[in-house]
């Protein structure tokens, strides 16, 4: 007896949902339960009641008249196959509504019953926010939240730049170390033994993108007198350097495709491949160095007295830049303009900022640069990109912007005691100087 076999493309999935079975025990199910959707900055998060034994398509358009018959024929309609939940619809397009529905097969079979239509619209991230708490300390126990990191887990099928889970870790100015998978609920990793040193910034990546089983994850946390950390997850951490007073202080870090790059005081560079052994590079200061950032294969360094540096070579040498009006400013935030997954061109547009609300643009990799001074805003520590820019100063004030040139201060609660920032694909997190944490998604 011959089998068939049959394929289905995400184009034709709305054939598939009244032909009959292509396998020979193939049957129509009941469509999930209790379908909602949370909006988020260019997606979708889908909740939903169903059961294991039974695939799960969806179907979304947008279009109020969505049905088995027409979704696939409207501009911008989308398709997902063998779902569980909850899952992300992603790359979409901010402001526009779109309605979905589900149905369930299973073996192959024809989709059943469509579910209730919902409808969601995804909006910029930036204008609400919430405070999150990070894992209860022993009373008396005050900290600083100094950096949040996100190892970039899973893509986007739609955009595969664009990032749609990841591991994020936050470290704090008593040597604290917390993880969370999702950016709200955050859990203590484990720490070496009779460990109390600073720490200052953390990075990471993943090299095996896409793969839940064996990600590859690699964070290192960086601090006082050279102190670094690593780890393998993230939630389990090993002393790779201890501190010692030889060492600079560092300040900030970066994960590259396969190494870190960190930056410090006295115009420290050090590089490294696996948290433990460091190569110290010559960056041409002695100005303490704030930040670095990375984007298209640049590596700029920022820090005080108007200092910035750029690499085009991971980070192995260097060379100063000079950015106009910037006078007795000294820089604590990098920023790239590039929106992730986006046909848009700004693969080379970045962002500096520091201290009077001094933002510095430059749209062609550095060569040439405008800035600007942003009314009302104190000390600029954080920049970013979304759908939209996002800057963020030292007063706990939020600041947008459509082209990174015009930027309008948000009529939201500030963030009390805002110290550190990280921009992720769809969000951004603000730590403060009490341990908390502020969320924007």
């Amino acid at each position: 007896m011959t089998k068939k076999r049959c394929f289905v493309t995400a184009a034709f999935a709305t054939i598939a949902m009244g032909l009959a079975s292509c396998g020979d025990n193939g049957s129509s199910a009941p469509p999930p339960s209790q379908l909602s959707a949370q909006a988020g900055d260019a997606r979708l998060t889908l909740s939903f009641n169903g059961s294991s034994d039974v695939e799960y398509w969806l179907f979304a358009a947008p279009r109020s008249d969505i049905d088995g018959n027409n979704w696939s024929l409207t501009p911008g309609a989308r398709s997902a196959t063998k779902l569980s939940s909850p899952y992300v619809l992603c790359g979409l397009d901010n402001g526009t509504t779109y309605w979905l529905f589900m149905n369930g097969r299973k073996n192959g079979g024809p989709g059943g019953p469509s579910s209730e239509k919902i409808s969601s619209t995804p909006r910029p991230a930036g204008d609400q926010w919430e405070s999150l708490s990070l894992p209860t300390r022993p009373a008396g126990d005050v900290f600083a939240t100094h950096s949040v990191a996100m190892a970039r887990l899973s893509t986007c099928p739609a955009r595969a730049a664009l990032a749609t889970e990841g591991r994020f870790v936050s470290v704090s100015d008593k040597g604290h170390i917390n993880y969370s998978n999702d950016g709200k609920s955050w859990k203590a990793a484990t720490l070496p033994n009779a460990w109390n040193g600073s720490l200052n910034a953390v990075a990471g990546y993943a090299s095996n993108l896409n793969t839940p089983t064996n990600p590859g994850l690699s964070f290192v946390a960086v601090g006082a007198m050279g102190t670094s950390l690593t780890s393998k997850d993230g939630i389990d951490w090993t002393l790779a350097q201890a501190p010692n007073e030889g060492l600079p202080d560092l300040r900030a870090i970066t994960a590259l495709s396969s190494s870190f790059v960190a930056v410090g005081a006295k115009g420290s560079i050090r590089s490294t491949s696996d948290g433990l052994s460091w190569t110290e590079r010559n960056s041409g200061t002695l100005e303490q160095l704030n930040a670095i950032g990375i984007g298209n294969n640049r590596l700029f360094a920022a820090g005080n007295a108007g200092t910035l540096l750029l690499s085009n070579d991971s980070g192995s040498t260097w060379s100063s830049i000079n950015l106009p009006e910037v006078s007795g400013v000294d820089l604590h935030a990098i920023g790239h303009g590039y929106l992730r997954g986006s046909t848009a061109t700004d693969v080379d547009r970045f962002l500096v900022g520091g201290s009077g609300g001094y933002i510095a643009l430059t749209s062609d990799g550095g060569s040439t640069w405008s800035s600007q001074r942003i009314p009302g805003a104190s000390t600029i520590l954080g920049l970013g990109r979304t759908s939209r820019y996002l800057a963020i100063d030292d007063l706990g004030q939020v600041f947008t912007s459509t082209d990174g040139l015009a930027w309008s201060r948000q009529i939201t609660p500030k963030l009390s005691g805002a110290r550190s920032f990280l921009s992720f694909d769809w969000g951004y997190l603000v730590g403060a100087s009490d341990g908390r944490l502020y969320g924007s998604w």
